[in-house]
């Protein structure tokens, strides 16, 4: 068998546009940008301006983005993402921590707080306005109970006298 140096190099190219041909071009599937924008809101900018990654605009958020368009392109989920994030960043870069573990206290504890406040307003004005009354009524009370008693009877009789007019 004899080596001919022409028809290996033409073989070679052939096969080279052959698979060129049917490989096709290399593109990324479609993104979905309403997806992107609702994962991007979810995101936090992790270059310490605290801007969530749809409103920033420096390079770690353009670097996110990438990251983020990359991670869609191969078809992952919104979940999917967030967990690849979570992977490379921890949970800081989660605009709104997951409602799992401690992370509860997050969302429990203002309503718990405007709750606690709200009792402790309460109590007070009921200790300082509400029990204020009573104790005034009670002070009136005893002042009446300490006329002596000889005035007392001369009102109740004047109040009969009137009472039997009318009655």
């Amino acid at each position: 068998m004899r080596f001919n140096l022409r028809k290996c190099a033409l073989l070679g190219l052939l096969l080279t546009l052959l698979m060129s041909f049917t490989a096709g071009p290399v593109s990324a599937a479609p993104v979905d940008e309403k997806l992107k924008k609702e994962i991007e809101a979810m995101l936090v900018c992790m270059d310490d301006c605290g801007m969530i990654v749809t409103a920033c605009d420096n390079s770690t958020a353009e670097y996110m983005r990438g990251i983020l368009k990359e991670k869609l392109a191969l078809g992952m989920n919104k979940e999917e993402v967030l967990k690849e994030f979570v992977k490379i960043y921890g949970t800081k870069v989660l605009a709104a921590p997951p409602k799992e573990g401690f992370n509860i206290a997050a969302w429990v504890t203002p309503f718990v707080a405007i709750l606690a406040g709200a009792l402790i307003i309460y109590f007070m004005l009921d200790k300082w306005v509400f029990n204020k009354e009573d104790e005034e009524l009670d002070a009136g009370l005893q002042a009446a109970a300490k006329l002596d008693r000889a005035r007392l009877e001369e009102y109740e009789d004047k109040l009969d006298k009137e009472l039997k007019k009318y009655l």
